[in-house]
């Protein structure tokens, strides 16, 4: 093992680890809000926005990452002259974004109807309108029971910045095949990149687990 080697691209990683973190919270905030409304819109059986979103979901749940990517940076500006300017970092976070928001949705609307009915029918009977319901009853429950599929999908997002070296965003995965292609220390550059990414994980699942506690505190008996 080059030890020397090692050092230098681990010192060359971190210096673009921000990259990776950024691409992630971005990436993952933005998603959140785009399921919220989306199961929120399939909870209320909108006409006409419902159908859209479903087809919206049903590609990007059925597409893998890379393609779509690859659509979003070669493809559409193919045709969209404006967006051949987007920085690859943008359409990277667009792409992780509706990715992820796509399998979040389903979380999101699995939480909402976690929530008993007597609870929801009690708000309405008390005078609140639905979107109040929602927003106050209904939704802070729903974060509770959401929390442990929520982290999971933030952690296929992390996992899913590798892809962005494909279309030319420079973070710890491209870091690492860029040295690793020069040097061939093969071994060295992608086992460093693999324990980068499990540390990274295990402290979110640790951030999870202190969460969903905090959470969970009121309705422990």
């Amino acid at each position: 093992m080059n030890l020397s080697f090692s050092i230098q691209v681990f010192k060359d990683m971190m210096g673009v680890l921000p990259v990776t973190i950024s691409l992630t919270i971005f990436s993952f905030i933005a998603a959140l809000v785009i399921a919220i409304i989306i199961a929120i819109v399939d909870y209320f059986k909108i006409p006409l926005i419902k159908q859209i979103f479903d087809v919206y979901v049903s590609f990007f749940r059925g597409t893998p990452l890379l393609p779509q990517l690859f659509l979003l940076y070669f493809g559409i500006p193919t045709f969209i002259k404006p967006l051949r300017s987007v920085p690859a970092y943008i359409i990277c976070i667009i792409g992780l974004t509706l990715n992820a928001a796509a399998y979040m949705k389903e979380v999101i609307r699995g939480s909402i109807l976690s929530v008993p009915e007597g609870q929801k029918e009690a708000a309405l009977a008390h005078g609140m309108t639905s979107m109040q319901t929602m927003t106050r009853i209904i939704l802070p429950q729903a974060a509770r029971v959401a929390i442990p599929s929520l982290f999971n999908n933030l952690v296929d997002i992390v996992k899913g910045t590798s892809m962005a070296f494909a279309i030319g965003v420079i973070e710890i995965t491209a870091t690492a095949n860029l040295r690793a292609s020069v040097t061939f220390n093969y071994f060295e550059a992608y086992m460093i990149l693999m324990i980068m990414y499990w540390i990274i994980i295990v402290g979110l699942e640790q951030v999870e687990k202190k969460l969903e506690s905090k959470m969970s505190k009121g309705y422990v008996r």
